[in-house]
Order: structure tokens, then sequence, then C-alpha cells
């Protein structure tokens, strides 16, 4: 078994914390889970690592789950991978993490008419692994895509922060379980990307053609003037949204005439994702798209667009 604080001690984590970290330690950190990433994952093919080896699970009847209420069956392997953040269910250990994720489940079920707790699987921020419905069971995570897709949360994390490293190392381990257990494919997508990528394995040649498209400046369209905090530049996300038939403060605005409108800016932070606002660039096609996905223009020029943030040193090579 492969302890998380052995694997921080080994990265150089100090004891009290990261408030003393400098920018040269935290880009040394981010390097080795990296390194960790990629060895974990190639062990994972080879089959010599278990769910045990990477991550902790907690059972339904372990974190007090109610009766599960669900029964509509997925089939086997799934296509698609939907991974979501839950925000404001701050946890840090299992006993926490265990209350917030029963007080989510009397959410759904009781305000929101559901079967029982939205999920497959959640990955609390104390880096275990939650059971949800589980691996066979149809959540209800996404309209359109619960009968054909893997629903993963992320919880605990501190309102207006993204999932700290033990979460993101469990995530990862878990997906690729999943994939070596035969409930996602190996070649699984993730909703409105182009081409089937799977965006948590960003392209490695960038498309032949001209670096930019064009861009509808904020005053082509008559913006008004924005009020908005500088944003974190290279961003390390991307976040692909739909404005469901309203017009939002997003980064960037995608039209179904393949037009890219500018949003706040490449270096202005949006409002777009609670606790990726400061480090994602968020991109949003304009419309409803919850069954049928944009059009082949409007994808195109969301496509561009990243290709175009990576180009210009707006976006890491490596973005998730």
């Amino acid at each position: 078994m492969l302890p998380w604080l052995a694997v921080l001690a080994a990265l150089g984590l100090p004891a009290g914390g990261v408030s003393s970290w400098d920018k040269t330690q935290i880009k040394q950190l981010s390097q080795g889970l990296q390194h960790l990433y990629g060895n974990i994952s190639r062990l994972i093919e080879r089959g010599k690592l278990g769910p045990a080896d990477f991550f902790t699970t907690v059972s339904r009847k372990d974190w007090g789950a109610e009766g599960a209420g669900c029964s509509s069956q997925l089939p086997k392997p799934l296509e698609v991978l939907v991974i979501h953040h839950v925000p404001g269910l701050e946890c840090h250990n299992r006993m926490v993490c265990s209350q917030r994720l029963r007080d989510l489940q009397a959410y759904h079920i009781h305000e929101n008419s559901g079967c029982d707790v939205a999920y497959n699987m959640l990955v609390g921020e104390d880096g275990r692994v939650y059971e949800g419905v589980g691996w066979n069971v149809q959540g209800s995570h996404t309209q359109g895509y619960n009968n054909i897709s893997l629903g993963i949360a992320f919880f605990g994390t501190k309102e207006g922060h993204s999932p700290g490293p033990a979460a993101l190392s469990s995530m990862k381990g878990l997906v690729s379980y999943a994939v070596q257990k035969g409930h996602l494919s190996s070649r699984y997508t993730q909703p409105l990307l182009v081409k089937s990528e799977n965006c948590l394995v960003p392209p490695q040649k960038a498309k032949p053609k001209k670096v930019c498209p064009h861009i509808i400046s904020r005053s082509a369209w008559g913006a008004r003037e924005a009020h908005c905090p500088q944003l974190t530049l290279p961003a390390k996300y991307v976040l692909i949204l739909h404005t469901a038939g309203r017009t939002c403060n997003k980064p960037f605005l995608v039209g179904q005439d393949g037009g890219a409108y500018e949003g706040v800016g490449w270096k202005v932070q949006g409002s777009h994702t609670a606790g990726y606002n400061d480090i994602a660039l968020g991109i949003s096609f304009m419309g409803t798209f919850t069954g049928t996905p944009p059009n082949s223009a409007a994808l195109e020029a969301a496509q561009d667009l990243i290709q175009c943030a990576v180009a210009k040193g707006h976006l890491t090579p490596n973005y998730l």
C-alpha cells in the first residue's frame, strides 16, 4: 500500500503546511505529482496495482448512506465520463466528509426528488473515494448523459479553491481503476469535446492551422465596462460550458455561427465555475446543449480557441 503521507514526504511537503512555500517549491511539487501519476498509470496498466494501492474506498455503509433507491442499470463499459466539482461541503477527514456526504444525499433525495445521491462515485478532499450509487447503477448527475456515462464528483474543497493533491491523485487512480475493471471504456470521452478527445489527455500535437481564429472583440459587440480581477496565467484548466439560453460572464463565448466572442478576455477572471475561476479559462457555447452537441462550426471554433490560448501562453500545453 502507498500511504499518502509517505508520498508527500518524498516530494518535500513540510509538516507545517504550504503557507511558507515559494513558487519554485510549488513547481517542484507539481512536477513530482505528475511523475507520480505517470508511474501509477503505468503500474495499473501492467496489473501490478489494485485499488487499495492508490486510494482508500469508503463504502455506502461506512459513510452512513440511506437505503439505495435507484435501480436503473448501466451498460458496461461506459463510453462517457463526467467529472463534477461540488462546492460548499468543506471537509478534510473521513468523519466530517461522511457527514457532508449524508447531507448531500439528503439534499438530492428530499430537495431534488432524486432516488439517491446523484453520483456513481465521489472523491473527498481527504483523498478517500466514497461510494455513491456504485459502478453499475445509473446516477442523476448530468441531464442527457445519465444512462450512458459514469459520473464522479470532487467534494469537500474549501469554497473558492480547487481540489488538493490528495483528491487529484485519488481521482487519477479511480479513473484508471474504472478502465482496468471494465466499468469505463479505455477510449472514453467527455461531453462537448471535439472529435471525441479526452480532456484528461491533452493533444500532443497542435492542429496544422492558423494560430488563432478571428475573435469578435468586446467593443464590437457592445460590451459594458468590466470590473473583474486578473487571472493567474498560464491557466491550468479549460472549462467548457453552455449558457442554457442566457448571456453569462464567461472569458469567451462561442456562437452557432462559428464566431468566437470575447467575454472578459484572456487575462481576466470569469465567474463561470466556483473553485476554478482563478486558474481556469472558461469557454461557453451560447445556447442549450443538454441533449445534442453544438454544431460543427461552434465545436471547431472552441477547439481553435484552446489551441490559440496555448500558442499565446495563456494556457499550459499540458492543460486539463
